[in-house]
């Protein structure tokens, strides 16, 4: 308990305080009061802090401890304050805090002779405990619901508060769990989490589902929640892999998950009052994002599309049921499922139509990508947006001469076997692919595959081919995929526009594709993940080029 210190000022109580914390157990590098901690004054200033901009504060934490030595706001777990004069005071300021920092898990109030508790509980429900003792460093901090959440008792995340949830399960709780100790055992176990979760939600927002209690939340009571919530989760997931296991998992994938039940109680804690499958699919973009950049890190120069970017580009494109289209590069799927979205507003917004755009989805929308996280995570997200599901497909979409070996599907979906080549099927490729001037496909993989881009870059000797920027090849690889009359719309480095290093260029692109608009790409647009200058060109396919021959190469 806090000694009595009301005699003394805010600053002894301070250090009392840290004083008892570090006995009970607490690292020092889990306490902060020096500086003291910025709380953000709104949910835009918490979007800021999130991408590392400056932002106005509506007040500083006298003290608060963290979940890890990070000190990141993902980790922030007490805050503490010993200004307030009086038990009301300091209730109403922890309460402005917490509501401002949506990972802090419970406030701490004391002038010295009085102390109050404030824990979160579902959206804006407060616990609040008088005469509270110091919290330990492994307390439970969480206080679930009185009745189960429903669909319309759960609420929307912002930006930066489902960044912080998942920054926090990779960071602090997957981390520690004696389970799964590999990373990528640790991402595929959360990733496996959040699909229960994915299709919690999308049984839960079905219009005669949404007062009804969700299947992920806390289970049972103080003495047995962590095992009983563990448990049914781990049922979810054996349900949702028995009926998926062909559309999403890959063939070394099992029906149970490696984690502890206290991680995956932990993980549930975090996850359950949140829609994260809802209309705004840029949260869901945002949060996969996260994943990969663990996963693959943004130096292989994969970096997320924003939604404020993909609408637009989609836009641009007029993608209706009569195309057939192809993201070759597809990540977590954003192209694709926001085709998807616009041809559902445009052409099938009633229930009644939802059998077209169903067929129309599985029929005509492709998505590829080497990463199984991705594809993991994109057909997912497809079948619990109606689906979609069917072609989106693990491989090397560049490296063709390979398909039949390692990816057969490749082969069988985008081959052309009367020809040993790409088949000229789609009427829409539209990718944000890889870029970076030290990422290249060799030319050994670029003669191997038939891209004559890599043979116009050689410049004084057509005969050659040379190492290329990824970009350019996936340039190529969406010319060999569309029909004649197809458009391509592809984000790329404006540098290889203007550039005399790339004056080859034009030369490539005559007789093969013609540009017909250009949106220009803030530097801002890509946040932390990229800070290229890029454009998203759009390009109609006007023929094949000059038949330059070697096996095939136009």
């Amino acid at each position: 308990m806090v000694r009595d210190l009301s005699v003394r000022s805010e600053e002894h109580v301070r250090q009392q305080v840290i004083r008892e914390l570090r006995e009970l157990g607490w690292p020092e590098d889990r306490l902060q009061w020096k500086p003291e901690w910025r709380v953000p004054d709104t949910p835009h200033d918490l979007t800021k802090r999130e991408r590392g901009q400056s932002y106005e504060i509506c007040g500083s934490c006298d003290l608060v401890t963290f979940a890890d030595n990070s000190r990141e706001s993902h980790a922030l777990q007490i805050i503490f304050e010993f200004k307030a004069p009086d038990i009301l005071a300091g209730k109403e300021q922890l309460i402005r805090y917490l509501s401002n920092e949506p990972m802090a898990k419970m406030g701490y109030w004391t002038n010295g002779s009085q102390t109050l508790a404030v824990y979160k509980r579902h959206a804006a429900e407060w616990v609040y405990q008088a005469d509270a003792p110091l919290p330990k460093p492994g307390d439970d901090l969480t206080r679930p619901p009185d009745k189960p959440v429903t669909w319309k008792t759960m609420f929307v995340p912002g930006e930066a508060q489902l960044s912080a949830v998942l920054r926090r399960l990779l960071a602090t709780v997957v981390v520690s769990d004696s389970r799964a100790t590999r990373r990528e055992d640790q991402l595929r176990e959360l990733v496996h989490v959040l699909l229960v979760k994915l299709e919690s939600d999308a049984i839960a927002r079905r219009s005669s589902n949404q007062n009804k209690p969700v299947d992920l939340q806390i289970k049972g009571d103080d003495a047995t929640k962590v095992k009983l919530t563990a448990d049914s989760v781990r049922d979810k997931f054996r349900e949702y892999f028995a009926k998926q296991r062909t559309r999403i998992f890959h063939p070394d994938d099992r029906d149970e998950i490696l984690l502890t039940d206290e991680t995956l109680f932990a993980i549930v804690a975090e996850l359950y009052p949140l829609r994260i499958l809802g209309d705004n699919v840029d949260l869901l973009a945002k949060a996969f994002q996260i994943f990969r950049a663990a996963a693959l890190k943004s130096a292989e120069g994969q970096f997320l599309t924003p939604q404020r970017v993909i609408r637009p580009c989609v836009m641009a494109l007029d993608i209706t049921s009569r195309d057939k289209v192809i993201d070759p590069a597809c990540g977590t799927g954003g192209f694709i499922l926001e085709s998807l979205r616009q041809v559902h507003e445009k052409e099938f917004p009633d229930e009644e139509e939802s059998w077209d755009l169903i067929k129309w989805a599985n029929d005509n929308l492709y998505g590829v990508d080497i990463d199984p996280l991705g594809v993991k995570l994109t057909r997912a997200v497809m079948v619990a947006l109606r689906d979609g599901s069917t072609h989106v497909l693990r491989g090397d979409s560049i490296r063709r001469h390979h398909w039949k070996a390692k990816y057969p599907r490749l082969a069988d979906e985008l081959g052309d076997p009367t020809k040993d080549d790409i088949a000229e099927q789609f009427t829409v490729v539209v990718t944000n692919p890889p870029f970076g001037e030290s990422l290249k496909i060799k030319s050994s993989d670029s003669r191997a595959a038939g891209f004559s881009i890599s043979r116009y870059a050689a410049l004084s000797a057509k005969s050659e081919y040379v190492d290329l920027e990824v970009g350019l090849v996936f340039l190529d690889l969406a010319h060999r995929l569309l029909q004649v009359g197809g458009r391509v719309g592809i984000i790329l480095p404006e540098t290889y526009f203007f550039s005399h290093r790339y004056r080859w260029l034009p030369d490539w692109l005559e007789g093969r594709l013609e540009l017909r608009g250009m949106l220009n790409i803030a530097m801002e647009a890509f946040e932390e993940f990229c800070r290229a200058k890029t454009n998203f060109y759009i390009f109609e396919k006007v023929g094949n080029g000059p038949q330059m021959g070697d096996g095939g190469t136009r």
